[in-house]
């Protein structure tokens, strides 16, 4: 049995993102997303290790925005590892992701705990 390595729980969501690489604004739609990353249709200007940015438009108001790394592409799929991001946006991301896990306490107890080993 494989022994899962993910130390953050992903939460299935899809929403626009808009991906900031190569000097163009590429829009994508998330697959799903996580405190240290997010999984979003394919776009085949992204390589590997390509340094990004990732914009997500909560509301007129509030947005995450974070710097980022490429880290996989696939035909249909890119998964993108946040590298940094501001206090205000992880306060976005953080309630995003417990919003659409539903388990607030789950999230709480995930950033108690490294996220790398």
């Amino acid at each position: 049995m494989i022994q899962e390595r993910r130390r953050r729980t992903r939460v299935p969501v899809e929403i626009d993102v808009n991906v900031l690489a190569k000097g163009k604004v590429i829009k994508l739609k998330s697959v799903n997303i996580s405190l240290s990353g997010i999984l979003c249709t394919s776009e085949p200007l992204f390589q590997m290790d390509d340094p990004c940015k990732v914009i997500i438009t909560l509301s007129e108001d509030s947005r995450i925005s974070v710097d980022a790394r490429i880290v996989r592409v696939g035909v249909e799929e890119a998964a993108i590892k946040f590298i940094s991001l501001d206090d205000e946006s992880f306060v976005h991301l953080k309630k995003l992701i417990q919003y659409n896990l539903g388990n607030a306490e789950r999230v709480d107890a995930e950033l108690r705990r490294p996220a790398f080993r």
